[in-house]
């Protein structure tokens, strides 16, 4: 922080040591290192303070970011459903249903499956003099 070596914090000292005396020194430099104590522990509550506001500005932006997200994905979703309930409403007979093959062939039922209705009983062939 300051560039202070040692032999330059003896000097400052023994100058304090001259100017105020040896018995009011204590005193004096209990109260420096108290009042010097209460700044670095400001200077560090400011620093904690700001680091928690950038973050929590960070979680700010994240948590916003998330809900312009959500509600485009809502909105979408929703647009589509719109679209897929105006293409029921204007076309409600879009599947035709199916009819059974015994209502087409009028009553008559028929083997759906010619291939093995011919299977399952051979013909045999008819002899012409016979």
């Amino acid at each position: 922080m300051f560039d202070i070596s040692f032999t330059e914090l003896i000097v400052v000292g023994i100058v304090a040591l001259i100017v105020i005396g040896p018995e009011r020194l204590p005193a004096v430099a209990r109260t420096a290192g108290y009042f010097l104590g209460r700044a670095r522990r400001y200077v560090e509550q400011v620093k904690r303070d700001l680091n928690e506001e950038m973050e929590l500005d960070s979680l700010r932006k994240l948590r916003d970011s998330m809900h312009e997200t959500v509600d485009s994905f809502e909105n979408s979703v929703r647009s589509e459903i719109n679209k897929i309930s105006e293409i029921a409403d204007t076309q409600p007979t879009a599947i035709p249903e199916k009819k059974s093959h015994a209502v087409e062939s009028g009553g008559k039922t028929e083997p759906e499956n010619t291939e093995t209705a011919a299977s399952s009983t051979p013909k045999e062939p008819r002899q012409l003099g016979s």
